[in-house]
């Protein structure tokens, strides 16, 4: 936006600056000049009236209290190409006059509470892009609306509650989609996903498995075949005790090349995380509410898998470690490990761990930064006086 506002004349834009804090739309009238409007973060709760924006090509409403659209209000914006409405929780219903924007390349529906996709978006030839994420209410997609999309490029659904089988199937006449994010909750909902070729072929660069149930074990094959796979999340895995590694997929170190980032949150009976180990190229790792994690990574389970066992270059490419909330942490490897581009080290409630995978030459030339509790600080059983000296300055109280 900031380039828009430099590059433009004054009466195109119409930007509320942050903290006016509008309650209510702008009135109505003709703004025949404007190409591109702003009124994100604010507490708008209903947009009523019409806005003429014959030559409104950007509309951002995202962050607001939205709970009503009429019908008419997307009438007279015949060449909106962008329309962002994310982050309204509140609103369950996209107006049927939404159909009247034929130009529409990019539409912007996360983390809102709709509940169902009007047919009427049908009309939305151009749609481009399309952003479903987070959306935990959606439950109906009428049948061929996702593959009416002809041109789509971009189809975000992590977090959508809508079953993405039925979804995939679809996106087998999508010719043109090259970017795909997607939710699975169960392994044999994964297993059957993989089949359809076309889907898994195309550029899916996140995934997140949510809720598992009736799903004791997960096999890496399942994962390993996405290619362009740039963030994993695992959540609520309730029931998941084990990660399967085949060897038969492993060659080298790693198969999980594309893989940049790794979420597990509340997945209590797993015991390790030691498949992380397989994307060599992992920058984030975040670990919160496990009850039953013991050690990040396993000896014996990296024995298990000869191309691995004495690897050193484990997390060589990591900048952020979070662990947070797990009790029964105990390790996160035995030996101290060479971190050269790590910048974070997040440790909150991990009341039995001890020791740190750290020496005096684990983060040569990177400065390092430690958050914790101060009392966790103290308690630090460091490998020698050097290592502790080294990492002194590194430590930062954290802050709830």
């Amino acid at each position: 936006m900031a380039l828009w506002i430099a590059g433009e004349s004054e009466k195109k834009n119409f930007f509320v600056k942050s903290g006016v804090q509008l309650k209510e739309q702008p009135k109505a009238k003709k703004w025949e000049e404007v190409t591109r409007m702003s009124l994100m973060d604010n507490q708008i709760k209903n947009l009523t009236e019409i806005l003429e924006c014959p030559n409104l090509q950007t509309l951002f409403l995202g962050s607001n209290d939205l709970k009503v659209i009429m019908d008419d209000f997307f009438n007279f914006m015949p060449m909106l190409r962008v329309l962002d409405l994310s982050h309204n929780m509140k609103l369950e219903e996209l107006p049927v006059g939404i159909a009247k924007l034929v130009s529409l390349e990019h539409l912007n529906l996360s983390f809102t509470g709709i509940r169902k996709l009007p047919v009427e978006l049908k009309t939305l030839a151009k749609l481009k892009y399309l952003n479903l994420e987070w959306t935990p209410y959606l439950e109906i997609i009428p049948q061929q609306l996702i593959s009416s999309f002809s041109k789509l490029q971009v189809l975000k659904m992590e977090g959508c509650s809508y079953g993405c089988l039925l979804v995939l199937k679809e996106m087998e006449h999508l010719k043109y989609l090259n970017v795909l994010t997607i939710s699975f909750r169960s392994a044999s909902e994964l297993e059957r996903a993989s089949r359809f070729n076309k889907s898994f072929s195309c550029a899916i660069e996140a995934v997140s498995l949510v809720n598992f149930r009736h799903s004791r074990s997960l096999t890496i094959m399942a994962l390993a075949n996405l290619q362009h796979l740039c963030t994993l999340t695992l959540s609520r895995c309730m029931d998941l005790e084990k990660v399967k590694i085949e060897r038969n997929i492993i060659k080298g170190v790693g198969c999980f090349h594309s893989l940049r980032s790794v979420i597990l949150d509340e997945c209590n009976h797993l015991r390790d995380v030691s498949w992380v180990t397989l994307a060599p190229h992992l920058e984030v790792l975040r670990i919160t509410e496990y009850n039953g994690l013991e050690e990040i990574i396993s000896e014996e389970k990296l024995g298990e898998v000869a191309e691995l066992k004495g690897n050193s270059n484990l997390f060589s490419k990591l900048e952020i470690l979070c662990l947070h909330n797990l009790a029964k942490l105990k390790t996160i490897y035995h030996h101290a490990l060479p971190f050269p581009q790590l910048k974070k080290i997040i440790i909150v409630k991990c009341g039995m761990l001890k020791k740190l995978p750290l020496n005096s030459n684990s983060t040569k030339g990177q400065r390092l930064v430690i958050e914790g509790e101060e009392g966790w600080w103290k308690n630090v059983e460091w490998k020698d006086e050097s290592t502790r000296i080294a990492f002194l300055p590194s430590f930062k109280p954290h802050v709830f």
